[in-house]
């Protein structure tokens, strides 16, 4: 039995793997490393593993993921210190004795692509494949929470939803299906190693269409209104979200941290047709069909997006 290491595991990702890991077979040998532990202190007495650990301190890291066989590499949030903060654990898995690595990249990964998310990413890749260690990576298309609670929701009050994101596809995804992939890699990394996993929803849509679905979904008119990058930038300027993120500046009242030049330049991507990939991947991993849109919308178009849970 392999002995399953979640770095990362207090955020929303992590909990929902170490509810399926755990659920599925309570013998699994699980570590949860993260920057608070006292979150997760309930899972001791079930007999799981909570370590503390940081990706800004490596010799935190190598003790939390000493023991480990199977380390699952929850990306961080710090935006353009990721790169090192990743390298940090990636180095520590190597110490540590970790022999396969699943992780958490972005859909529409390339050398050019502008989203300033897509870059870090890019090279963790290449770090990942330097290090020699085994491993998976799931790229993740655009949660379709997100695009209904973040995106959707508002615009269905305001009757207009206006993004930089031209006549671009992406193929949303929920979160549930995104954990199920990593799980799924989780227990059976031989099967999965070496892979680059396009994790995408079952359709590709343009923001003309999102708008259409949620007009039908929350029941009122809602218009796709097409702009500049210039003109996102200066919109989220005049509602005080920041350009440039920083791990200490307040939450929004979503409850997430967003900056707005990297909120620009994802939707700069989606524009220029990096996000237009559309698997079968979660199938492929899981053996099911990944949820639509349309039923996300449906389960999840009353809650704010920080109260989407596992069970929602």
């Amino acid at each position: 039995m392999s002995r399953i290491v979640i770095s990362g595991a207090s955020g929303d990702l992590g909990r929902r793997v170490t509810a399926l890991l755990s659920n599925a077979n309570p013998r699994h040998e699980l570590t949860l490393v993260t920057r608070t532990p006292d979150k997760l202190a309930q899972r001791e007495t079930e007999g799981i593993h909570v370590r503390r650990g940081d990706y800004q301190e490596p010799d935190l890291l190598d003790a939390a993921y000493r023991g480990g066989d199977v380390l699952f590499l929850i990306s961080g949030l710090n935006l353009g210190r990721r790169v090192p903060e990743h390298l940090n654990a990636i180095n520590a898995a190597q110490r540590a004795g970790i022999r396969h690595i699943v992780y958490t990249s972005v859909g529409g990964v390339h050398p050019t692509n502008p989203a300033l998310s897509a870059k870090d990413h890019c090279q963790t890749e290449i770090d990942l494949r330097d290090s020699g260690i085994a491993h998976t990576i799931l790229r993740s298309s655009l949660y379709s929470e997100i695009v209904s609670q973040i995106l959707v929701a508002p615009a269905a009050q305001a009757g207009v939803m206006a993004q930089a994101t031209g006549d671009g596809y992406l193929a949303p995804v929920a979160k549930s299906d995104v954990a199920d992939c990593a799980a799924a890699c989780l227990v059976e990394p031989g099967r999965h190693a070496g892979a680059v996993y396009e994790i995408t929803g079952p359709e590709l849509f343009n923001f003309e269409n999102i708008a259409r679905l949620g007009s039908e979904v929350f029941g009122v008119p809602i218009k796709y209104e097409r702009v500049t990058s210039d003109e996102r930038l200066a919109f989220f300027d005049s509602v005080g979200i920041p350009r440039t993120y920083d791990p200490s500046m307040p939450p929004s009242p979503d409850g997430h941290m967003w900056a707005s030049d990297e909120l620009v330049s994802a939707e700069v991507a989606v524009a220029e047709g990096y996000q237009a990939l559309l698997s079968h991947h979660v199938k492929l991993i899981t053996g099911r069909e990944p949820e639509s849109l349309r039923t996300v919308m449906e389960r999840v178009k009353t809650r704010r997006y920080d109260e989407i849970g596992a069970a929602s």
